[in-house]
């Protein structure tokens, strides 16, 4: 019997089977832009997703045409790591992911290769959960007021606005009005800060405020504060109605630009206190 030799790829070959799966991606994700805003539904799905995985928009519109009930995607390896294991026959999602190369003049790019992951609900066994830090009211605010210019204040009675927590510019203070109840002042302040992002990038209020709800929404799922009124979904038809695929992607990565910088902020200012606690923990033990 004559095996067959497998087909050796050419450099040339290669690099085109590559770059027609990366093509492929990219046209999936661009198809996926205006679906994930035809309706309020779909658009809380995509916020949702993005909030959960922490993908890029490109890799969030791709998760969520092939599986948007996805939670937590690692590769094989990753899963292994954990001693998790796929089930057989599960089909794995594709994403892009970034690697850097060096160009012919010696510059480095990026480029965008095929990956497959797979969703933690794909795994063997039933006992399979997220763990996610849990956070006090107190360490959040704290976390978001770290190295923060612009503080919130506590005000008993305010005429300028109907919002219970609202950015003054002209105090550069972000008013809160006496008496709420913790979630709600921290999903306002959060949004407070999404909205001075917004308004630094040259928008007025009104124009950013539902960028400032999204953005805010997706911190606040994020680092499991909950209880964010999802109303403002409801205005996503209207938001992107006038645009076109490329504008709402546009409108994505702006909205995802806000919700990192703000998030991340947020990240230092909790892994501060974790520092703090070691060092006085390190102290009281030294004593």
């Amino acid at each position: 019997m004559n095996e067959q030799k497998q087909h050796k790829w050419s450099k040339e070959e290669f690099a085109k089977m590559m770059n027609d799966k990366r093509q492929s991606l990219f046209n999936m994700a661009n198809e996926q832009v205006e679906k994930a805003v035809e309706s309020a539904d779909n658009f809380l799905t995509y916020l949702n997703l993005k909030s959960q995985l922490d993908y890029t928009v490109t890799n969030t519109l791709l998760v969520m045409a092939q599986n948007p009930n996805a939670t937590q995607l690692k590769d094989i390896s990753h899963w292994r790591e954990d001693n998790k294991y796929i089930r057989k026959g599960q089909k794995g999602i594709q994403i892009l992911e970034p690697g850097e190369y060096t160009r012919k003049d010696g510059s480095a790019g990026i480029s965008y290769n095929p990956k497959f992951v797979f969703d933690i609900s794909q795994l063997q066994g039933k006992n399979n959960h997220i763990h996610s830090p849990e956070y006090s009211t107190k360490e959040i605010l704290s976390a978001l007021i770290y190295k923060k210019d612009i503080l919130p204040e506590v005000i008993e009675q305010d005429t300028k606005s109907f919002e219970r927590v609202y950015f003054d510019p002209e105090s550069q203070k972000i008013l809160v009005k006496d008496g709420l109840d913790p979630k709600a002042m921290i999903n306002g302040i959060i949004r407070e800060y999404c909205m001075i992002e917004y308004i630094d990038m040259g928008a007025t209020r009104e124009e950013a405020s539902f960028q400032a709800e999204c953005s805010a929404y997706m911190i606040s799922r994020r680092y499991g504060i909950g209880d964010y009124n999802t109303m403002f979904v409801s205005s996503s038809n209207e938001h992107f109605f006038s645009m076109n695929p490329k504008e709402i992607k546009q409108e994505l990565e702006n909205i995802s630009r806000v919700t990192d910088s703000v998030s991340t902020n947020i990240k230092y200012g909790l892994y501060a206190q974790q520092e703090q606690t070691k060092q006085k923990e390190a102290g009281e033990h030294e004593r």
